[in-house]
């Protein structure tokens, strides 16, 4: 990897981990609000809560974080994909964790740390992937 390319991934993270963060806290802020304030099951929450977040994430990390000028119909459909299998992984580790009685806290903290890092890693080499004939 050339330097600048190295310097242009790095400061993708960093705008990804300011998005990734907020979303992070919002998501966990809607959960909790929606299990302890309303009664709603944690898996039902997680995915409420997911879906809620979805619109301003895609907004927020094609301008932001990967600063795309991309076609918004075709990211947003590689977008769309890869959040369906994030809400499934974030579901079923909360699924996982109420089955055993644990705290569903123990899920927001699993879907705060396993679903970073396959979000980045795929949105930044199939989502908002720059073409290398730019």
């Amino acid at each position: 990897m050339r330097p600048d390319e190295a310097k242009l991934l790095f400061w993708k993270l960093v705008r990804f981990g300011a998005v990734g963060g907020t979303s992070t806290l919002l998501f966990a802020a809607l959960t909790w609000l929606m299990v302890e304030k309303s009664g709603m099951h944690p898996v039902l929450a997680t995915v409420a809560a997911y879906l809620l977040l979805l619109a301003p994430n895609f907004l927020a990390h094609k301008y932001f974080t990967f600063a795309s000028n991309g076609e918004v119909a075709r990211e947003s459909g590689k977008f769309l994909v890869v959040h369906g299998l994030n809400i499934g992984l974030s579901a079923g580790g909360m699924a996982v964790i109420s089955h055993a009685q644990l705290d569903y806290r123990w899920g927001i903290l699993f879907s705060a740390i396993a679903v970073p890092v396959i979000v980045f890693i795929v949105m930044n080499f199939w989502v908002f992937r720059v073409s290398q004939k730019q």
